[in-house]
């Protein structure tokens, strides 16, 4: 998640605007206690409210397992993988590149 407190806000606004338009979130802090979180405009946050998203996006940050992203949902882990699908939010990080490395070293040696 990223962090930035007020007074750096206050000097340095472009930080904001610049991860706002990258979808990102931001929470704002005074003296290193919360204070607001600032959320781009989505359709997704319409459609599925501010919880849901916050917990979709921890997700998609790594924030979230599968496990605790389906308990915020109040879904199984058939449903969260479904709803995920249908947000076109992939639900594994995998490298295939990185295996296959992994693979070439194991048999070269």
């Amino acid at each position: 998640m990223n962090v930035i407190g007020i007074k750096e806000l206050q000097t340095n606004p472009g930080k904001l605007s610049h991860l706002l338009q990258n979808n990102e979130y931001m929470l704002i802090t005074r003296r290193g206690e919360p204070l607001g979180v600032a959320l781009p405009f989505s359709h997704q946050l319409m459609e599925n409210g501010l919880k849901n998203w916050m917990a979709l996006k921890a997700f998609q940050n790594g924030d979230l397992s599968l496990g605790q992203l389906g308990k915020v949902l109040g879904k199984n882990k058939h449903a969260t993988l479904e709803l995920l699908g249908e947000l076109n939010i992939p639900f594994a990080d995998y490298d295939l590149q990185e295996d296959l490395q992994t693979l070439d070293e194991l048999f070269a040696a």
